[in-house]
């Protein structure tokens, strides 16, 4: 969910790259390489087509706002909540507002403006205490230094992005 680690780690789509697992189940949006050496892929419904709040890599909290019902594709949190029901483990939150004000309660940083996020606004995730926030730990971020339009698997299905020209820069301009 959310990720294609054949691509990622360079595999060469390949089941044994990924260890050879009895089982690979996926929800994706597009026919990645990952999906395409699945046993089950599970369609994703797209941004525009569900509701809630994701944290952007920047650390902002934004709101996601359907705009029409998706045909066919569940959403993240529909999926997870299904998958929870199933596995008999079941995740109590009933909406992803619910999980938003869960998360809200308990996790440092996210006492994110309610107001701001519901006029359509980026709220930056911050420390309550008043600390900056500690320095990740090396190893702890990966990276596929993949450039803006390359980075997600939206792109690759893009004829106009995939028309932008990108200058490659040394990493000593980075």
């Amino acid at each position: 969910m959310g990720a294609n680690p054949i691509r990622s780690f360079g595999l060469q789509n390949s089941r044994s790259g990924l260890g050879n697992p009895e089982l690979i189940i996926v929800h994706e949006l597009f026919p990645t390489e990952t999906a395409q050496v699945a046993d089950v892929v599970l369609p994703a419904a797209c941004a525009y087509e569900k509701e809630g709040c994701l944290t952007n890599t920047c650390g902002e909290v934004q709101r996601l706002k359907r705009a029409l019902d998706p045909v066919g594709a569940r959403s993240d949190f529909d999926i997870l909540r299904l998958l929870s029901h199933a596995m008999q483990r079941p995740i109590a939150l009933r909406t992803p507002e619910a999980a938003l004000e869960e998360i809200r309660q308990h996790v440092s940083g996210y006492q994110v403006s309610l107001a701001s996020l519901l006029a359509g606004q980026a709220a930056l995730v911050a420390p309550t205490d008043g600390r900056a926030p500690a320095a990740t730990p090396p190893g702890l971020v990966f990276s596929t230094d993949d450039s803006l339009f390359t980075s997600g698997t939206l792109g690759r299905y893009s004829p106009t992005l995939n028309s932008v020209h990108e200058r490659k820069l040394p990493r000593s301009e980075l």
